[in-house]
């Protein structure tokens, strides 16, 4: 089957993207994290600022956010790694354990982040996760066809 063959060539290809996608975008929150003098948190404060209008317990906050910021990221970086070398040697090789580990690895870990909006009334980040999410699945249904197909009768080898 031809086409089953090209959709999973696209499938473990989406695969490799979205988990780069995952990977720099963590990246990019580590360096906000560590490095910036703004965040989202206080778009328009510098940590100075903060400290003339809160003092130092106001500061202490803001650095609080900011670990748990390294946290998050650390924890994406780590998940995104891992799903690079899942799709590239045992996905792409065919494994159908990889292809249920992607879904319940990175999805069930964005289904759950996109549940921020319900749960505490947040709403950035949300539609991100719910993104990760679509691609994810667009990725693991090409890859359907090949995973999961019954083996035709002329393709079984004996040995």
């Amino acid at each position: 089957m031809k086409g089953a063959k090209v959709l999973f060539l696209a499938s473990w290809v989406i695969l490799l993207g979205l988990s780069g996608f995952i990977g720099l975008t963590s990246l990019g929150s580590l360096r906000v994290a560590y490095f910036s003098e703004q965040d989202s948190l206080t778009s328009s404060l510098t940590l100075e600022q903060v400290k003339g209008i809160g003092g130092d317990e106001a500061v202490n906050t803001i650095k609080t956010l900011r670990g748990r910021r390294v946290t998050a990221a650390t924890w994406a970086l780590a998940a995104a790694v891992l799903a690079f070398f899942v799709a590239l040697f045992p996905y792409r090789r065919g494994e159908r354990w990889a292809w249920w580990a992607l879904l319940v690895g990175l999805g069930l870990s964005q289904i759950l982040s996109a549940l921020r909006y319900v749960i505490i009334g947040t709403s950035p980040g949300a539609g991100t996760a719910m993104t990760i999410v679509a691609v994810l699945l667009l990725a693991l249904l090409a890859g359907v066809p090949r995973l999961f197909r019954q083996p035709d009768i002329d393709e079984i080898k004996v040995e």
